[in-house]
């Protein structure tokens, strides 16, 4: 009895850690470190989060149509060793962001560093820690 209890508790803590697995993923699979893109938007979420942080935007096309965008951040562990905190950014507040592209085109960044409206870096640069 002993045994079958032990099992399904191995197999049930298995179950759970692999869909934490599965939700981290490969820098390089999704974002293309050969090239940066760089948008402005409206803050439309701002989650500080982990695996990883998230920024949505909303941003006026080319086209003149509003799209929506999704900025992934490192954790908030090393955000905050970046000087960024929950309240960095607001929702409705416009920022500039550079970031790596995702490989399949889609709306999807990678942040590299963040500016307010006036030009204001937001904490530091993700590609090297530094001020810029």
């Amino acid at each position: 009895m002993h045994k079958v209890i032990g099992s399904l508790c191995f197999a049930a803590a298995f179950l759970a850690c692999a869909g934490v697995a599965e939700a981290h993923h490969s820098f390089a699979a999704f974002f293309d470190s050969e090239k940066t893109r760089t948008i402005t938007g409206k803050v439309t979420k701002f989650l500080f989060v982990n695996p990883h942080g998230t920024i949505e935007l909303d941003v006026k096309g080319a086209n003149g149509k509003t799209e929506a965008w999704r900025i992934e951040t490192n954790a908030p562990v090393l955000l905050r060793r970046l000087g960024w905190t929950k309240e960095s950014i607001s929702y409705g507040q416009t920022i500039t962001v550079v970031g790596w592209p995702a490989r399949d085109g889609a709306n999807y960044l990678r942040l590299q560093r963040a500016t307010d409206e006036a030009g204001k870096q937001i904490g530091r640069s993700m590609a090297t820690g530094d001020q810029q």
